[in-house]
């Protein structure tokens, strides 16, 4: 074997490796999680880490049910990500359609207008949106959670824009020659072919939904409005040193299972909306 060849050979086996190790590192706590949500209470902490269940069990999903309503929580995640998704691809998907294939007077300083609140800071808009909350009597309600949450949407506005503006004119062109307005233009052309792009923001966005922490703790009070991800805090806060590490696990593994199962459903969605396209004009 060449310098040359031993030497690529070299680089790649070290590639892979660093690979391999974080990969490892990265899916530890995972694994260590379901094991844990499967594992009898008493069993977690009486012996060494392992990435298998010795003596699989459903009672931690039991006895976190009996503690909080966990299935509440779930339900509730499921319909405040949702309806944020919704909220904001309402708004997005025909603001990209106007800025991506149509013309009209402001149309790009209004574009870059969306573009700069990217860069605006969420966080600096929480006490002004909360004291805003609390005025309209919504503090502690499901509209508090949802509402709010949806006009952050320069990015998906930008991404569909791009969705738009991939697709080829003569589409369009040929749609105007036989009469189709804006709207047949847009439901019947546009959404067609840009479905991957709808599908890969519509996971992105419930992703981010279903994550949300720091507003869902500020707005929902009652505990049977939490969702999972503020309900799995108030869970170990409210189990203190008495921590329940099964139960807690297996609560854990609630809110990380639909969003595997939704990203693994859409995959094929979004390897084609990150698949090279049609070149931009």
């Amino acid at each position: 074997m060449s310098a040359a060849l031993f030497s690529r050979a070299f680089h790649r086996a070290v590639l892979h490796g660093v690979l391999l190790i974080t990969s490892l590192a990265t899916v530890f706590p995972l694994m260590w999680m379901i094991t844990a949500a499967f594992t009898p209470n008493d069993l977690i902490t009486a012996r060494a880490i392992r990435l298998w269940p010795e003596e699989p069990t459903l009672a931690n999903f039991a006895e976190a049910a009996s503690r909080h309503p966990i299935w509440t929580w779930l339900w509730n995640s499921i319909l405040t990500a949702t309806l944020i998704t919704v909220g904001k691809l309402v708004l997005a998907v025909p603001a990209g359609f106007a800025f991506g294939r149509m013309s009209f007077p402001g149309r790009r300083t209004l574009f870059w207008f969306v573009i700069a609140t990217m860069s605006f800071p969420t966080v600096l808009a929480i006490i002004p949106t909360y004291i805003a909350v609390v005025k309209l009597q919504a503090f502690d309600t499901y509209g508090a959670m949802i509402v709010p949450s949806i006009p952050y949407i320069g990015f998906y506005v930008f991404y569909m824009r791009q969705a738009f503006r991939s697709l080829p004119s003569s589409m369009f062109e040929a749609a105007r020659m036989d009469g189709a307005g804006l709207w047949r233009q847009f439901t019947e052309i546009g959404i067609p072919n840009v479905l991957p792009a709808i599908a890969a923001l519509s996971v992105i966005s419930f992703m981010g939904a279903w994550n949300i922490y720091l507003w869902g703790q500020l707005v929902l009070e009652d505990r049977f409005k939490k969702t999972l991800t503020t309900g799995i805090a108030a869970f170990a806060d409210l189990e203190g040193a008495d921590r329940v590490w099964g139960p807690l696990m297996a609560t854990s593994l609630l809110s990380v299972v639909p969003v595997l199962l939704i990203f693994l459903l859409a995959q094929r969605f979004i390897v084609e909306a990150l698949a090279p396209g049609a070149d931009e004009r």
